[in-house]
């Protein structure tokens, strides 16, 4: 069940425990609706919440452990399917038990942190399956070098993936350096990034929000306006990845380089990482690089997906020559087109998706959204010689 359509209700007689578990909440499960029920409901009664799947219940015996032991009881009684979390004061193991034997799932104790609750959370999905919140989807798109045309990629790919069926897309320019999305979008420069860093642990639905844009019907994360100065020492990736895994369908992270801390703690953190090249042997050379790097750092090579962007059967390599070459198989050839490219820029827009470019990364999205049943990966391995690649190997063999 998709975060966004659970329902928690908060049962407490006062404003205090709110204030302390809400952002906890908010935090963590960004998009779910929660309601607060000020009072002890001795009848049992919450209303339609308790009927729902998906439907969650935070009861505080802190404030009175006598009227929330007994709001426990027919709470469970009116509603026995839903899962109730009592919360309890930090060195009550008493209450504690108190409560599981009356039939609370699990319970979270002062202070509430964020790590606390993941870890209840955890365990109710186990026995609960319908609260095991679907997490979104990461794609990060890379360069094998500058100017293979990644960022077109990414912004191109997050459309169609609205397009073909991603309901909450993000596109995340995580370029700390040279970010081009706001350009390629018209998109005025304001938050970035480095706003979402800044906030820490007090990182919530609200605050994101505030600094994302919108661009028909997808979220964009700029990068910032102007460069910063240590980029690959800006931080780790992981908190924005984390939080937008429990807010979109699909992530598509820019990334204007491979190499670097903050690089790979991208990659380190998608479920896909689509190396972008031209069928150019520098380019070619590049690609080569950059996999052998993810591969040193413990990167597997079965979430590497190359894609030859531009490319042109009158000038570099052919499909077979680069896929014996690199030893991995083609995810995606993209054939040039500087015209239509070149068009889509000028307006501020995606390529047109009857395009030859538009449908060939519309086969990209129908594979990630699991659409493209027939697509199967060669599992051959690649010849590791032949006559007329031989310079070629030389060349590369030289180069890693």
């Amino acid at each position: 069940m998709a975060a966004d359509s659970w329902r928690i209700v908060l049962v407490t007689p006062g404003r205090k425990i709110t204030s302390e578990l809400l952002p906890v909440v908010s935090q963590e499960i960004p998009t779910a609706q929660v309601i607060e029920l000020q009072g002890y409901p001795l009848d049992g009664k919450l209303g339609d919440v308790g009927q729902a799947g998906g439907s969650l219940c935070f009861l505080d015996l802190i404030t009175s452990e006598e009227q929330g032991l007994k709001a426990l009881i027919r709470i469970l009684e009116v509603n026995p399917s839903l899962p109730v979390i009592s919360l309890v004061p930090d060195s009550n193991p008493q209450l504690i038990l108190q409560a599981l034997r009356v039939g609370a799932k699990d319970f979270l104790t002062q202070p509430f942190t964020n790590d606390q609750f993941r870890t209840v959370m955890e365990k109710l999905s186990q026995v609960v399956p319908e609260l095991a919140a679907e997490q979104g989807r990461v794609v990060t798109v890379v360069p094998a070098k500058g100017g293979c045309g990644a960022s077109t990629l990414a912004f191109n790919l997050a459309m169609q993936l609205k397009r073909s069926g991603s309901n909450r897309t993000l596109l995340a320019d995580l370029d700390p350096v040279t970010g081009t999305q706001a350009f390629q979008m018209k998109l005025k420069p304001g938050f970035s990034f480095l706003d979402i860093l800044s906030q820490g642990t007090s990182l919530d639905a609200d605050v994101w929000r505030g600094v994302v844009q919108t661009y028909s019907g997808i979220d964009v994360l700029l990068s910032p306006h102007n460069p910063v100065e240590g980029a690959q020492e800006v931080g780790d990736t992981r908190p924005i990845i984390d939080f937008s895994r429990r807010m979109y369908d699909f992530i598509v992270a820019d990334l204007g380089s491979a190499y670097g801390e903050w690089s790979l703690s991208a990659v380190r953190f998608s479920d896909e990482v689509f190396v972008v090249t031209t069928n150019e042997l520098p380019a070619l050379q590049a690609a080569q690089r950059v996999i052998n790097y993810y591969e040193n750092n413990s990167i597997s090579r079965q979430r590497i997906r190359l894609v030859i962007n531009r490319f042109n059967r009158d000038v570099g390599l052919t499909k077979e020559m680069i896929e014996t070459a690199l030893q991995s198989d083609i995810f995606q050839l993209i054939n040039s087109d500087y015209e239509d490219v070149q068009r889509a820029l000028l307006d501020g827009k995606p390529i047109q998706a009857t395009s030859t470019i538009g449908k060939q990364i519309h086969q990209i999205t129908e594979r990630l959204l699991g659409h493209d049943v027939d697509h199967r990966k060669k599992k051959s391995e690649k010849a590791r010689s032949g006559g007329g690649l031989s310079g070629l190997f030389g060349i590369f063999s030289r180069s890693t």
